[in-house]
Parts: C-alpha cells; sequence; structure tokens
C-alpha cells in the first residue's frame, strides 16, 4: 500500500489531482444576474421566467423587425408573449426605461398530426437550467485590507482620480485604469518580485512614484485593490498547469465586473489594454482565451490611454501578450478575492489529497480524472487505516507484554 501511495505521488501530475473547473455561466453569471431560470410553452404562449425582478415594468415587443400594437406587462419575474407559427425573431424592449433589451428566437412549429414542435433557439440572456456564481464571493477582496490600507487607498483615490464622483461602475473603472496607465515599469527600478511581497498600497506609491520594474503581477495587485475600494466586484486571474518540473508560461490580469451592463470586462494593466470589445458587448479571460485559440482578434476593438486622454484602438494592435498566453493548453485561474497563497509542503499535501481551493479553474480542454482522483483518496485512506491498526495492535501486544512481566 505504501509502494502504491508512492507511485501516486511521484506521479501526481497524470491524472491524479482534483482541479476546481467550473462552466462558463459558472463563472460569469452570477446569482444576482438577470438571466433566464425557466420557459414553459402553452399552446401559442411562452412564459419566460427570470432569475429577478424585470428592471421594466412594460415591453413593447417586435416580432422579425415588425412592431406588435400594445404592450406586454411583466409579472414580477414573468413575462408572457404570444407566439407566432415557425421560426420568428422576438425583440422585447422596455416602453419605460432605459434597460436591457430581450431577444429571442422561437420555433413554433405546426406538425402532421397537428401537435407544436417548440424549438427555443436564442436569447441574449444566459440560461435556463444553468449553473451560477455566488455574487459575494467576488465582492470580500475589501475584507482582507486593514484600517490603515482602506485609509490610505481611499486619500489616493480621492487625489488622483474622479471615481468617489462617477455614477456607474464603467466610469469607476474608467477612472482605476486611467490612474494605472500612468504607472510604467522603471527598467532600474527595483525588482517586481521584490516590491510583490508588499501590502497593495505600499507597491501603489512607488510605483508612482516610479521606482519599480513594474510586470504584469504588481498591476494585477494594484487594480484589484483599487477596486476592492470602490466596491467594483473584481478578480485576478492568471494561467496554471501541469505545476510539475514545468508549467505554462505565467501572466496576471483582472476582469472587473460592470454592474449596470452585467458584464465581466478584461483589463490588463502590463499592456495598457482595458476592457476589449466589439460593437455587441465587451469581452472577458474565457472569450480572449478562444479568441486566441482561432486567431479572431481582428475586427475587435480595446480601450487604451494616451496620456490622460482615453482612446478606442483596434485590439490587435495591444493583445500580444494576451495571444502570447492564451494559445496553449493552460488552465485560466481565477483567484478567490481575500484569499492568499499559501506555500509550504504541507499546504501542497493538504491541496493534492483535499477538495478545498481558494481559486477557480476554467479549460475547454482539461477536466478531472475521477476514476484516478478515487483510486488516489482510496489508496491515501486505506493505508491511514492499515496504519493505524498496526498502531493500535502495536500498543496492545506492548500493553499485554508489560502485563506479563508483572506478573512474572
Amino acid at each position: 500500500m505504501l509502494f502504491i501511495n508512492v507511485y501516486i505521488l511521484v506521479n501526481r501530475n497524470k491524472g491524479f489531482k482534483y482541479f476546481p473547473f467550473k462552466s462558463y455561466s459558472q463563472l460569469y453569471v452570477t446569482d444576482s444576474t438577470l438571466y433566464l431560470e425557466n420557459v414553459q410553452f402553452n399552446n401559442d404562449t411562452l412564459a419566460l421566467l427570470f432569475s429577478l425582478k424585470l428592471p421594466a415594468t412594460n415591453y413593447r415587443l417586435i416580432v422579425d423587425e415588425i412592431t406588435n400594437a400594445g404592450l406586454i406587462s411583466s409579472d414580477n419575474k414573468q413575462l408572457h408573449i404570444p407566439l407566432l407559427k415557425n421560426i420568428h425573431s422576438y425583440q422585447l424592449i422596455p416602453a419605460d426605461t432605459n434597460q436591457l433589451e430581450i431577444t429571442l428566437q422561437i420555433d413554433h412549429s405546426q406538425n402532421t398530426d397537428g401537435n407544436f414542435t417548440n424549438e427555443f433557439i436564442y436569447c441574449n440572456l444566459p440560461g435556463p437550467q444553468i449553473k451560477v456564481s455566488d455574487y459575494n464571493l467576488w465582492t470580500r477582496g475589501i475584507s482582507s485590507l486593514n484600517s490603515n490600507e482602506v485609509e490610505n487607498g481611499n486619500e489616493l483615490l480621492a487625489e488622483n482620480t474622479s471615481a468617489f464622483s462617477a455614477l456607474t461602475d464603467s466610469a469607476r473603472l474608467v477612472e482605476v485604469c486611467r490612474l494605472i496607465s500612468k504607472l510604467r515599469p522603471n527598467k532600474n527600478g527595483i525588482k517586481a518580485s521584490t516590491v510583490s511581497m508588499q501590502p497593495a498600497y505600499d507597491q501603489l506609491k512607488y510605483a508612482m512614484q516610479n521606482k519599480i520594474n513594474l510586470d504584469c503581477g504588481n498591476y494585477s495587485v494594484m487594480i484589484h485593490y483599487l477596486c476592492n475600494l470602490l466596491g467594483l466586484p473584481s478578480r485576478v486571474i492568471t494561467f496554471s498547469g501541469p505545476a510539475g518540473n514545468w508549467q505554462y508560461g505565467v501572466h496576471y490580469y483582472n476582469e472587473v465586473n460592470l454592474r449596470e451592463k452585467q458584464q465581466w470586462v478584461l483589463c490588463d494593466g502590463v499592456s495598457n489594454a482595458y476592457m476589449p470589445h466589439d460593437t455587441i458587448r465587451f469581452y472577458n479571460a474565457a472569450d480572449v482565451y478562444k479568441m486566441a485559440h482561432v486567431n479572431s482578434f481582428n475586427n475587435k476593438s480595446a480601450y487604451t490611454f494616451e496620456g490622460n486622454s482615453l482612446k478606442e484602438v483596434r485590439y490587435d494592435s495591444l493583445s500580444y501578450w494576451h495571444s502570447y498566453y492564451n494559445r496553449n493548453n493552460a488552465n485560466l485561474c481565477y483567484l478567490h478575492p481575500g484569499t492568499g497563497v499559501q506555500d509550504g509542503k504541507l499546504n501542497y499535501v493538504k491541496d493534492f489529497y483535499s477538495f478545498d481551493r481558494n481559486f477557480d479553474f476554467y479549460s475547454d480542454i482539461n477536466q478531472n480524472d475521477w476514476m484516478k482522483i478515487c483510486i488516489k483518496l482510496a489508496a491515501f485512506y486505506l493505508m491511514l487505516i492499515v496504519a493505524l491498526t498496526y498502531f493500535v495492535w502495536e500498543i496492545n501486544r506492548n500493553r499485554k507484554i508489560d502485563k506479563n512481566i508483572v506478573h512474572r
């Protein structure tokens, strides 16, 4: 049994490790997000059940770009829309607000026997039947800061940005990125790895004094710190795997959740590249990972700063490092806010034999080998049982020997 466990430890990177893989929806849809929870067809009517109360009371219905007469009223979390036969596009536009439009494509076709075949083809909202992320998980970074870090950081933001007077998450993030864009590496400055062990506020102060040869890790820490102070849900993302005697290239950048847009956006301080997007939506780290694999950075845009000015430029002019690090089989690693990296052999052993992680993984390629993971756990616990049994037996045997000696 000992040899089996030694073999597993030696070959730990060959499927015996557990990785906390999450689906796209589990990473990018939170329980605070408006998404489509369920649909129910009833004759020529479609009932839509949403995760939250709808932001608008009344909606104008447009079918195939033709406006229907009258309004459709929402019932708390529900909407009921009339269906036309065959395939049609349905657009629900809020009549009394500037909130999100809802777009659907439905096939409501009648068979020869008179029954209908209903196919739910498309919706611009996530869902239905998806797993989602806990929103509060990505807001707890502020709890890891002490009172001095919060006070000093707030003073720095107030003196150098207009973030506290901004009305939206988008505007707050632009202020953060504007400040970060001014912090450029000093090739003759302090090594980034030396400064990275210091608190985020200290890194930020040294960077503002142009004393650090900044790298991606420093930028990600500073962006995350400032977003935490402003109450913006944020997380640091890096690349991981396989963590044996070699590893994939490591890069760090950030994702920030814009609540008014209900989207996660990518920010990379070292590349001075922020919020890549197209005419429809912003891109997150998983989107960029997929784009890098199919060479599809063309016709995409991103924001950057030239001096104090925000400019929209072609994404492929800033995406060198995004393409460089994403064109492999590494897992995207989403670090949970407020948790530090734990080093040490005991922590490595604990992580190897447990399912507790302070990060999530995303991959279109890799997955857990549950058979090997179960074999690993069975071998480990069986070895513990055998060792414990032998230990108890040895204690009892020694007690009997001691009793016999006493009786003699």
